[in-house]
């Protein structure tokens, strides 16, 4: 059981912290284009 919710917890961890990161990429791709323009 110890396993399996590490597990879980594990990969909850890395979609929230990909979530957040791929927000922050857009984010500076988009400001960068307002910029630009």
């Amino acid at each position: 059981m110890t396993g399996t919710s590490m597990l879980f917890f594990g990969l909850g961890a890395v979609v929230l912290w990909g979530g957040l990161i791929t927000t922050l990429t857009i984010t500076i791709k988009n400001e960068k284009k307002a910029k630009l323009q």
